[in-house]
């Protein structure tokens, strides 16, 4: 798996501004769009230009990581280390998506990595 932090901003052009000048270069999306892949040095970081919607747990940074592996067999891998899944859960931009969290509540989401 791969790890993508996601961060919900409220300005997608300011912020887009602010992580090129720490160097960072858009990868998909551009400044009118409302998702965004930027690559930071060996990381890829999403922006998403909405309020964390905090009735699904989502904070203002996310741990999201892109599976190479079809979601499915992530759910059952989980299901048998007796891992709940929170929910699967259909994202516009993402798509689907399995919810679980941490023992400290902290909510992770998988999806499945474009090849």
């Amino acid at each position: 798996m791969e790890l993508r932090p996601l961060v919900h901003v409220g300005d997608m052009a300011a912020s887009l501004a602010f992580y090129e000048k720490l160097g960072a270069e858009i990868v998909h999306g551009g400044r009118d769009s409302d998702w965004v892949l930027i690559q930071l040095g060996t990381v890829q970081i999403g922006l998403l230009a909405r309020a964390p919607d905090p009735t699904r747990g989502e904070t203002p940074v996310e741990l999201h990581f892109g599976a190479s592996v079809p979601l499915e067999q992530w759910e059952q891998r989980l299901h048998r280390a007796g891992v709940p899944v929170d929910e699967v859960a259909a994202d516009q931009d993402l798509g689907e998506q399995l919810c679980v969290r941490t023992p400290d509540g902290t909510l992770i989401k998988i999806s499945q990595r474009e090849p």
